[in-house]
């Protein structure tokens, strides 16, 4: 990274140090006197460089992974992982002004919470924050030069844990509120028709599939995020001899934001799930004191805290001062002459997130595994697991409060005059959804609601509190389901190419209808020339399909006009894998069609236009077609796109990385490919070596044995 990536700020470390010691934060100059007293207790790790970029990071105790990995991860991602730390500091609004400021009262919370807590973590999951930082600290030192003059080696374990601590979304809850009290509906109101396709594309999809399903008679693991490119996926290797051997996706800025991975013994996969982790509490004011409330019969005091951060400004620091007031139900959010607004959420405070992760990225079995997710320290994610057992699992994971009263939803706040209103413990983890070895041989998630992790045993949602997610069973997961397959035995290379399917489930479910809606009006020339097209159309995605672009161009248009009316029949819980299907607003379908038609001229010139024509993945000098759509439209293989310069779309979210990996009876055999490289940094030869890859719909291998790693090592090296 060189400063031309952000301007050089003209604020010397002194100054800042200054301006430290008239406030009660921690100032630069002990901070990096701090660093230089922690110096690290043992050599410094190994970092191996394999094909693509990957670091395979050795180190005889944990520190050393933690340094590696920092190191490692700066490298690539340069001042994006300075970023993170500083947010994490609250140093955010001194180093880059008001317009930064953001986040840096919430850090100063989280940082109160390390120092509470920091000691109570055990012995090694302290010791990779320290490690990390040491690393990041190492890395500015030997790039110094070349790095902007805010970046100076001042991070400590504390500020890379900080980013693990849980915290109430007081903004989030501030807004419900506001809108509940103004009376605002909470749904948004359906726009017409927009130029791009507005579909969110975070999500994910996992698979496990047992022996029984597997022509090697091996578990299998599938695992992809569908997050923006811009969110950082970042693979490595970390290992200590005898005690840690896991190859994973590490989220930039920390050491424990695995998204997946594997171990010899065991792996998994996370994907997002909707949650209802808090609840909002309207408290009594107390008639004589507005600063205090009545509970349980008894006038309480609300707690009042300020919390000061400096901002550069024009005439250097200046210090701001806000106050949070809180009461032990959680941080006040809105007040009102009669009532005081207050969040209570499952995972405030909650600290040992790296702890559990170090666990489960060090379990044998999935025993030792689900051990490490009883601690509950990581508030949501749906995980699903396949190990060298042939056990397979999926579980719906949450921070889920136990609520003594009907579930409220977002919509609405609960008015609480006692103890017997509001909750004080997490629903317990065995009374979670989940899927252990199920019949069928599979487990999957797509995002869905978790009943449906295996069709074959669809759980049944009276079984569970209200404030477990419910809903649909969406194209995407149908999709997949399909995918997997009845009775058929897989090979890693079948799921591999299967998780590149091009096809598009909307399209087999209205396709029939709307081809019947164009031969009613076979009059008018555009409108039959365009049914021929779309009968000989594959219903694909591929980047050569013809007819693909045309019908998502209609879908959008006929989608907005139709609203809740655009299909014959809707999703129904009774056929609950065949259903949304056919058009419920044929009429529509003409003037949808013929908009489709003039859209598709002002924009591509013509109407049969191949989908790799305009869908493109470009990454530096890479600049290739691909094929993928959005999960809305039913394809498995995720892409959304904006649209670029020249006109044509680009793609920057969805399927980010793909890992495949089966468990052997001695090793685990796995392939990988990151959608655009494993670098951020323009410069680096593997900033866009893996986008064509991609793009391919092909793989890497993944090199995890020490025999692997010594063959295929391109750079070997240490921190300096």
């Amino acid at each position: 990274m060189t400063s031309s990536v952000i301007p050089r700020i003209a604020l010397c470390l002194t100054a800042l140090v200054a301006a430290d010691r008239l406030s009660a934060q921690t100032s630069a100059l002990s901070a990096r006197r701090a660093v230089a007293q922690a110096a690290p207790d043992t050599s410094a790790p190994l970092i191996r460089r394999t094909e693509y970029g990957v670091p395979h990071i050795t180190a005889s105790n944990f520190r050393g992974v933690g340094m590696g990995l920092g190191y490692a991860m700066s490298e690539d991602y340069g001042e994006r992982v300075l970023r993170v730390l500083l947010r994490n500091k609250g140093w955010m609004g001194r180093i880059f002004g008001a317009d930064s400021v953001g986040g840096d009262w919430n850090a100063l919370l989280a940082m109160q919470r390390v120092r509470e807590t920091y000691h109570l973590l055990d012995a090694d999951t302290r010791a990779v924050y320290e490690g990390f930082a040491d690393g990041v600290n190492r890395w500015i030192r030997a790039n110094r030069a070349a790095l902007p003059a805010w970046a100076e080696p001042v991070f400590t374990g504390h500020d890379v844990a900080a980013g693990d601590i849980g915290q109430a979304n007081v903004a989030a809850a501030q807004r419900l509120v506001l809108r509940r009290l103004r009376s605002d509906s909470l749904s948004s109101t359906p726009s017409g028709a927009r130029e791009e396709p507005a579909y969110s594309e975070d999500g994910s999809n996992a698979w496990a599939l047992a022996p029984s399903r597997t022509t090697s008679g091996r578990a299998i693991l599938l695992r992809n995020p569908h997050l923006s490119w811009t969110a950082g996926y970042w693979e490595a290797h970390v290992t200590v001899p005898g005690k840690l051997d896991f190859y994973g996706d590490f989220r930039i800025g920390g050491p424990f934001g695995v998204i997946a991975g594997f171990n010899r013994d065991l792996g998994w996969a996370t994907t997002n799930n909707a949650t209802d982790l808090d609840e909002v509490y309207a408290l009594d004011v107390d008639p004589a004191d507005s600063l205090r409330y009545l509970f349980d019969g008894v006038s309480q005091p609300m707690r009042a805290e300020s919390l000061t951060v400096w901002v550069r400004g024009a005439a250097g620091l200046e210090s701001r001062t806000r106050t949070q007031w809180s009461t032990p139900l959680g941080p006040v959010v809105h007040r009102t002459p009669g009532t005081i607004y207050v969040v209570r959420t499952g995972p405030a405070g909650e600290y040992r997130g790296g702890q559990q992760f170090l666990a489960m990225m060090r379990a044998r079995s999935l025993r030792e595994w689900k051990a490490a997710l009883a601690m509950r320290a990581r508030a949501t994610s749906n995980l699903t697991y396949a190990d060298r057992a042939g056990n397979i699992f999926t579980i719906w994971m949450a921070s889920l409060p136990s609520i003594p009263h009907a579930a409220t939803g977002d919509s609405l706040f609960t008015r609480a005059r006692t103890s017997n209103d509001i909750w004080t413990r997490l629903l317990p983890l065995d009374s979670l959804p989940q899927f252990l070895n199920p019949r069928g041989g599979y487990v999957h998630n797509e995002n869905d609601p978790p009943h449906f992790g295996n069709l074959r045993a669809v759980l049944d949602t009276s079984r569970y509190p209200a404030n477990v997610e419910r809903g649909s069973f969406d194209l995407r997961s149908q999709l997949a389901v399909q995918l997997i397959g009845g009775s058929d035995k897989l090979s890693l290379n079948d799921v591999m190419r299967r998780k590149h399917s091009y096809r598009m489930l909307l399209a087999d479910r209205v396709k029939p209808d709307l081809l019947r809606a164009l031969r009613a009006d076979s009059s008018t020339p555009a409108l039959a020339a365009v049914a021929s097209l779309l009968r000989r159309w594959d219903n694909t995605v591929s980047p050569e399909s013809r007819g693909s672009t045309l019908f998502e161009t209609w879908w959008r248009l006929y989608a907005a006009a139709a609203r809740d009316s655009a299909f014959a029949e809707p999703w129904r819980w009774a056929q609950l894998a065949t259903t949304p299907r056919g058009l419920g607003r044929p009429d529509l379908v003409r003037s949808s069609m013929l908009a489709a038609i003039d859209s598709m001229q002002a924009r591509w010139g013509a109407v049969d236009v191949a989908w790799g024509e305009v869908h493109r993945v470009r990454r530096g000098a890479v600049d290739v077609p691909v094929g993928g759509c959005s999960g809305a439209l039913g394809c498995f293989r995720v892409l959304g796109y904006e649209r670029a310069p020249d006109g044509k779309l680009a793609a920057n979210t969805g399927d980010g990385w793909v890992l495949a990996v089966e468990f052997g009876p001695t090793r685990p055999r796995a392939y990988s490919v990151l959608a655009y490289g494993q670098s951020d940094n323009p410069t680096s030869p593997h900033h866009a070596d893996q986008a064509e890859l991609f793009a391919r719909g092909q793989y890497k291998p993944v090199w995890f044995t020490e025999a692997e790693i010594r063959v295929h090592t391109q750079r070997s090296y240490r921190p300096e």
